[in-house]
């Protein structure tokens, strides 16, 4: 594994170590480039609520500061990059954006874990089992609708929605979605951690589609430990299974950090 961009950290209480325990793990695993990518802060209107899966605002600046100062301790070793995962909910994006602004991150990523706006009526946890037709159809909208911002350098777990519904409006509405990837040049993740976990992700009939759409891709390890870094093993049974996809995943080159709104 050349880089990494899908990187946590303790912060979003679900995943352990220290940022610098992030960076030697990525140095002992050969890697070039590594991404810091946790779960960013969201800004909900109703101040009762709260996810628990992401830092909190105040922490965000503490996170920056402490990965760009690793970006200039480790600079003749590897490339540190600052960067956040978080959903695009409609309601809360420009003053997700905003709040952004005064980050000047490297790079943003879209994990799409929730549909609607996570804390209003009629949102819903995409990987949870029994996704129907009008589900898919909510989902697929609401990613390319973010997509469409700009701001994302690429699609974490895009086959993370749960769905049990008819195979061929499954074929239909992902194509769609990697067909619009696609014409924005936004590259797709093979997400490690699904694999390791035995999530419902990846989903072998979704990286068909990729294949015969053409998407870039990429193989997200989503660390949530340092250790998670080192598992060359299950890197190397992601490019495996890729390939049998006619999959090749694309070298850091090809990937467009698209932080010019940031």
């Amino acid at each position: 594994m050349t880089y990494n961009l899908h990187t946590h950290t303790k912060r979003c209480n679900h995943a352990n170590g220290e940022d610098r325990e992030y960076v030697e793990a990525a140095i002992e695993a050969g890697m070039e480039v590594l991404g810091f990518a946790d779960h960013c802060p969201q800004f909900f209107p109703d101040t009762d609520y709260y996810s628990f899966f992401r830092m909190l605002p105040e922490q965000a600046h503490e996170y920056a500061e402490s990965v760009r100062a690793l970006q200039k301790e480790y600079q003749n070793d590897i490339r540190i990059l600052l960067g956040f995962e978080t959903e695009y909910y409609p309601k809360t994006y420009d003053a997700l954006e905003a709040f952004m602004q005064t980050l000047h991150p490297d790079y943003l990523i879209m994990g799409q874990h929730f549909v609607g706006n996570e804390y209003d009526e009629g949102s819903f946890y995409a990987a949870e089992m029994g996704k129907r037709e009008g589900y898919l159809r909510h989902y697929v909208r609401q990613v390319k609708e973010g997509l469409s911002k700009g701001t994302f350098t690429y699609l974490a777990h895009p086959d993370i929605v749960w769905y049990c519904g008819s195979a061929a409006y499954y074929k239909h509405k992902m194509t769609e979605l990697c067909r619009f990837a696609l014409e924005h040049d936004i590259p797709l993740e093979f997400n490690m951690l699904g694999l390791v976990n035995g999530r419902n992700y990846p989903e072998p009939a979704f990286w068909d589609i990729v294949s015969e759409v053409g998407n870039k891709v990429v193989i997200g390890c989503d660390a949530h430990d340092p250790r998670a870094l080192l598992q060359n093993d299950v890197y190397e049974r992601c490019k495996t299974i890729l390939k049998g996809h006619g999959i090749t995943p694309v070298p850091f080159e090809e990937i467009v950090l698209r932080n010019e709104k940031l």
